[in-house]
């Protein structure tokens, strides 16, 4: 009869050694990982605070562009009136920026729009795809619509106009116009009128906005929408479900009247003072 034998418990795994940083750089600068690159780097995690890795994968054209090329790209925009975190904030939405400085954008933004450095870094910093946007396939065309279609002749362009030269004429600025024209009634004068006033109406979605907004001020409140954007054509700048809804409702139950720009524009505070003076005067009367 054989004796039973214990065998000695399996080892266990060995416990896996962190790459360290510099290997984990050579790794992904696909062979880089000299000094230039770990001051590449440096740049961008010490100077940009961004996290170099996702910029490589994303353009990988930063594994082999030289240092000084990324300098004069911050350069280009600390000029411009961006600061350092400002142009972050550009890098990161695109890194193509770094290896090919936006200087013909700038200056396009800067002469014909015509932008000047406090307007211009607004915009850039509320829009990046400004610096990144083809100057003759978009950012023309796109002035020019403004110029001459919408007669928006401001100059400089107010900054709710400058954010749509990032858009395309053909499939954002000109159907918008034409949706307009057809769910008001109103003549093209008329609707380029009131984008003048509220040019941010050219950048709200068709299905998403304009046309809830539109429906609940028709069929919900019973106005005409023809007049009511001549008066006020800032209305789709506002939450339907966050504010217009709610507040009609409240005003509609109380049998309170008000415009739709005061209903709108005015704080909670004074909009629950309008409500109890309301209140106080019908109990006068």
């Amino acid at each position: 009869m054989l004796a039973h034998t214990s065998l000695p418990p399996l080892p266990p795994p060995p416990t896996p050694t962190p790459t360290p940083p510099a290997r984990r750089a050579a790794a992904v600068g696909g062979g880089g990982g000299g000094v230039e690159f770990r001051r590449k780097l440096h740049f961008l995690s010490a100077e940009l605070h961004l996290d170099p890795f996702p910029l490589l994968a994303l353009h990988p054209e930063l594994r082999s562009a030289p240092l000084p090329l990324l300098h004069d790209s911050l350069r280009l925009l600390l000029s411009h009136g961006l600061s350092a975190g400002d142009a972050s904030r550009v890098y990161a939405a695109f890194p193509a920026l770094l290896t090919s400085p936006p200087e013909e954008s700038l200056r396009f933004l800067s002469a014909a729009a015509p932008l000047p450095p406090p307007l211009l870094r607004a915009a850039v910093v509320r829009s990046p795809r400004l610096l990144a946007a083809s100057i003759p396939d978009t950012l023309s065309p796109a002035l020019h619509f403004l110029r001459h279609r919408i007669s928006l002749r401001r100059r400089p362009l107010p900054l709710a106009a400058a954010l749509l030269l990032a858009f395309s004429v053909d499939r954002t600025l000109l159907p918008k116009l034409l949706f307009l024209g057809e769910a008001t009634g109103l003549p093209d004068p008329a609707v380029c009128t009131i984008i003048r006033r509220a040019p941010a109406i050219l950048s709200y979605g068709i299905e998403t906005n304009l046309t809830p907004k539109l429906k609940f001020l028709a069929d919900g409140m019973g106005k005409d929408p023809a007049t009511e954007l001549a008066e006020f054509p800032h209305y789709f700048a506002f939450s339907l479900e966050g504010r217009i809804r709610p507040r009609y409702e409240t005003l509609r139950v109380r049998g309170v009247q008000m415009s739709i720009k005061d209903m709108l524009t005015i704080s909670d505070d004074e909009f629950k003072e309008r409500l109890v003076d309301a209140a106080l005067s019908r109990q006068r009367t």
